[in-house]
């Protein structure tokens, strides 16, 4: 059955394009019911202070004679309603027992007679009569008379259709440049969203353009916020470029040296007339052991240089490191003629390296390795923990010190390189450079000095973690 495809990756171009069109359309969202209440507060205000006018204008015009109530309605109070020529009025005056006067007597607006003190007040309402919407004006006025005063309700209503227009037309013109703006927004968008992506663009053909083999800094000056990411793929190409340049050198190195062995096996098998067979077996055994040994060697520097890319870090026991080390020695059975020892400094009890348990546990065999091939028969070697300090952290020596021969000051340097060797005794030239590869790996160092004793003290010097456990188990002696 074929498996599911996986899901495509989202689109950065996708992400900030819908981002910012829905806070785009939000923000016109919001300017359109802002611009639709100034149209309906616009228009409302307008009509109804026509509305209101004509209501005084009638009031005005009320006075209670000897002879009753005279009523002289304005015509300029229906002139002024007249502006709205598509729209109804309504009028109606009542008396204060409720007594239709004159006008329509269904209009409303004129049930309830406010108190005393609140006449002369003009009440703004809405209402529907003969089946249309009406806005209304109601007030009332008392009048003095010979008797009691006497209060007289007014009430002008008129339909709504110009007020709906002209709410309707400031909310379109004012619409028309805001949709303007709003196209204009969306030009800029896209364009912004493009401008915002081109760098990733421009990454990208640089990139693809480029042969297998080219490994150069990215060229291009990118904005501010895509700085960390030209820089982070630039250093990746470096460390890339790094890394294919050693594997490159470490090929040729290779191939050189066991071109080299073999060629020295080959010679030493040869049929010689001036040597004894068993000599010439000997030393064709010779050549096949330093051979095996160079090979064991270029395996374990490759596994270090793969493990120091590939490996993460993890809290590593240096006690542990030095008791396996011990173990593997005596297993090879050399603690027949070889004093070995191990001592803890005060201060390393209960350190914690932070590293690859592998890579340093090889690079301590390799110290130990060197110790015994090129020290006297008698040499004695001690496994030491000792309290240093990288660049002002604390840090952890791995410490072997021998009786042997050491090497000189001015060699020490070159010693750390690959094939450098001091002598004929077998060596590769390859373990003090798996240590010095150890080292570099785990942001250490590899010291080499004059052992207090005579012979030689090589420490590899390891930042601690933050985390300290038990101390070590007592040093033990072999």
């Amino acid at each position: 059955m074929a498996e599911a495809a996986a899901p495509r990756p989202y689109s950065l171009k996708r992400r900030l394009s819908v981002g910012a069109s829905s806070l785009f359309a939000l923000m016109i969202a919001v300017l359109s019911m802002g611009l639709w209440h100034y149209s309906h507060s616009a228009a409302s205000r307008t009509y109804d202070l026509l509305l209101s006018g004509a209501a005084i204008s009638i009031l005005e015009r009320l006075a209670l004679t000897p002879d009753g109530l005279e009523i002289d309605l304005p015509t300029s109070a229906f002139d002024i309603l007249a502006l709205a020529p598509n729209d109804r009025v309504f009028y109606k005056i009542v008396g204060d027992d409720g007594t239709t006067l004159t006008g329509d007597a269904a209009l409303p607006g004129l049930d309830d007679p406010p108190p005393v003190e609140e006449d002369d007040a003009i009440a703004l309402s809405d209402a529907r009569f003969d089946g249309e919407p009406v806005r209304l004006a109601t007030s009332w006025l008392e009048l003095p008379g010979a008797g009691a005063p006497v209060r007289i309700g007014v009430a002008v209503g008129q339909t709504t259709l110009a007020r709906r227009a002209m709410r309707a037309d400031l909310f379109l013109k004012g619409l028309i440049p805001l949709a303007a703006v709003a196209a204009a927004g969306l030009v800029a968008l896209r364009t912004g969203v493009a401008l915002a992506i081109r760098p990733l663009v421009d990454i990208e053909r640089d990139i693809r353009a480029r042969a297998p083999t080219d490994l150069s800094p990215l060229t291009i000056a990118p904005p501010r916020e895509s700085d960390a990411l030209v820089g982070a793929i630039n250093d990746f190409m470096r460390r890339l470029g790094a890394s294919r340049d050693n594997a490159q050198s470490f090929i040729a190195d290779v191939a050189h040296q066991l071109r080299t062995a073999l060629f020295g096996v080959e010679g030493a098998l040869a049929p010689q007339a001036s040597a004894a067979p068993e000599e010439q077996v000997a030393r064709g055994r010779e050549r096949v052991r330093r051979t095996i040994h160079l090979t064991n060697q270029l395996l374990s520097h490759a596994m270090v240089i793969h493990r120091a890319d590939n490996s993460p870090p993890a809290e590593v026991d240096p006690a542990a490191l030095v008791r396996r080390t011990l173990e593997d020695t005596l297993r090879d059975g050399v603690a027949d003629t070889i004093g070995l020892a191990v001592e803890a400094e005060p201060g390393s009890e209960g350190a914690r390296l932070m590293g690859d348990a592998v890579a340093l546990g090889e690079a301590l065999r390799n110290l130990v390795d060197n110790a015994i091939r090129h020290g006297a028969a008698d040499n004695a070697i001690v496994l030491r923990l000792a309290p240093e300090t990288i660049d002002g952290r604390p840090a952890l020596a791995l410490i072997v010190a021998d009786q042997g021969p050491g090497i000189a000051a001015a060699d020490r340097a070159a010693v750390k390189e690959r094939f450098v060797t001091r002598d004929d005794r077998g060596g590769s030239g390859l373990g003090l450079a798996i240590v010095a590869a150890v080292a570099r790996s785990h942001h250490g160092r590899l010291d080499l000095r004059d052992a207090p004793g005579g012979g030689l003290e090589a420490a590899l010097v390891v930042p601690r973690s933050d985390r300290a456990t038990a101390p070590p188990p007592a040093a033990a002696r072999g």
